[in-house]
C-alpha cells in the first residue's frame, strides 16, 4: 500500500523591520507610532538622547530622530551611530531653521532630513525604500 505523505510544512520568517523612534513631543510621537504600526514596524520609542542611546542595543534597522530634545540634541545620536558604523537608517526629524545646526546634521550624512511639520506621507515612502 502506497500512502502520501503531505508535505512538511514550512515556516517562513518575515522580518518585520524595527524602527526607533526619538521625538520627545507627543503628538508627533502618537503620529509616528500609528503611520509605523500600519505599516507592519515594531516600534520603540525614547523621548530623550540619553534613552535613544540605551535603545540603540535593541538593533533597530532604523532611528527617526528628533533634534531638539530635553537633555540634548539628537546629533548626539547620529553621531554615535555613524562613529560606530551602525547599520542603521536615520531619518532627522526638525523644525529648527538653524543653520549652524542643520550644517552640523549635514555632515553626518543621515538618510533623510525632514522638516517640521512633518509630511507623514513623505516619511511612510521613505520607510518603506529598504536601503
Amino acid at each position: 500500500m502506497i500512502t502520501e505523505q503531505a508535505p512538511a510544512a514550512t515556516t517562513s520568517v518575515v522580518h518585520k523591520p524595527r524602527t526607533l523612534i526619538v521625538e520627545d513631543d507627543r503628538v508627533s510621537r502618537t503620529a509616528l507610532v500609528k503611520i509605523l504600526a500600519q505599516m507592519g514596524h515594531e516600534m520603540d520609542t525614547a523621548t530623550t538622547v540619553a534613552e535613544g542611546l540605551s535603545k540603540l542595543s535593541l538593533s533597530p534597522d532604523c532611528v527617526l530622530l528628533d533634534l531638539m530634545l530635553p537633555d540634548g540634541s539628537g546629533v548626539a545620536l547620529l553621531e554615535r551611530i555613524r562613529r560606530d558604523s551602525l547599520p542603521i537608517r536615520v531619518g532627522v526629524t526638525t523644525g529648527t531653521s538653524d543653520r549652524d545646526m542643520l550644517d552640523a546634521v549635514k555632515l553626518l550624512k543621515p538618510d533623510a532630513l525632514f522638516l517640521k511639520p512633518l509630511h507623514l506621507p513623505d516619511i511612510a515612502r521613505w520607510l518603506a525604500r529598504p536601503e
